[in-house]
C-alpha cells in the first residue's frame, strides 16, 4: 500500500530497534514499546505487525494480536495482562475471534501526513478480511483526562467541544473514523499518568460475513 511515496508493509524481525526508535519519539518513554517488546510481537505475530517506510526508512509502526472473546470479560482488565507485558508472547491467540489493537507510532515530521489514520485504517481493514475475527477493538487512552480529572471519566469521554467535536483529541481521532466507544477502565495502565491511569475500549465495526465466511 502506497500514499505519497509512503509504502506500508509487515515489519521484518531485524527492524524491531528501528521500529522501538519510532515508538520512542511518539510516546511517553513508560508507554513507549521497547525493541526486545517489537521483537516478540513479530516472532510470535510477523501478520499484525505493521511499518510505514519511506526511501526505505521507517517512519510509523503499528502492532495488534488476535485474543480470544472471553479474555475481556474474565477479571481486572489491564494492558500487561491483555499482551504478556507488550510481548504477545502468551497472549496471542492464533484463532482468537478479537483483533485488538495496540498502538501506533509516527515520527514526529512525518505527522502531518496523517500517518496514523493510514496505519489504523489498515490494520482494521487487514482484519476485516480474517477468517473468524468477529470484533475489532482497542484500549485507547484519554489522553487528556489529567487536565479534567475533577470531572467524572464518564462525563469527560464523551463531552464535547463547541464544534462538536469530542474534549478528548485520541478518542475523537477513532470516533470520527467510524469506531464506538465501548466501556472505560481504570487501572489500565497505572504510569500513564495523562490519562489518569485510564483506558477507552473501542471498537470498529466488522461487516457481516456471508454465511459459511
Amino acid at each position: 500500500m502506497a500514499n505519497l511515496g509512503i509504502n506500508i508493509r509487515n515489519a521484518r524481525p531485524g527492524e524491531a530497534a528501528e521500529m522501538a526508535h519510532v515508538d520512542r519519539l511518539s510516546w511517553p518513554a513508560e508507554l513507549a514499546t521497547t525493541e526486545e517488546q517489537f521483537r516478540a510481537r513479530i516472532a510470535v505475530y510477523p501478520e499484525g505487525q505493521w511499518v510505514a517506510e519511506e526511501n526505505g526508512r521507517i517512519v510509523a509502526v503499528s502492532s495488534a494480536q488476535r485474543i480470544s472473546e472471553r479474555v475481556l470479560h474474565n477479571g481486572h482488565i489491564d494492558h500487561n495482562r491483555l499482551t504478556d507485558f507488550g510481548r504477545f508472547t502468551r497472549s496471542h491467540d492464533p484463532k482468537g475471534e478479537v483483533y485488538q489493537l495496540i498502538g501506533v507510532g509516527v515520527l514526529p515530521e512525518y505527522r502531518w501526513m496523517q500517518l496514523g489514520r493510514l496505519m489504523i485504517d489498515h490494520q482494521v481493514e487487514f482484519a476485516r478480511g480474517l477468517a473468524g475475527v468477529r470484533r475489532i477493538v482497542g484500549f485507547t487512552r484519554p489522553v487528556r483526562y489529567y487536565r479534567y480529572s475533577e470531572m467524572p471519566i464518564e462525563e469527560y469521554v464523551r463531552r464535547r467541544t463547541e464544534t462538536g467535536r469530542l474534549l478528548d483529541p485520541v478518542l475523537s481521532f477513532h470516533l470520527d473514523s467510524g469506531a464506538r466507544l465501548v466501556s472505560i477502565h481504570p487501572n489500565f495502565r497505572p504510569e500513564d499518568h495523562k490519562a489518569c491511569g485510564y483506558a477507552v475500549l473501542i471498537e470498529y465495526p466488522v461487516p457481516k460475513r456471508e454465511t459459511g465466511a
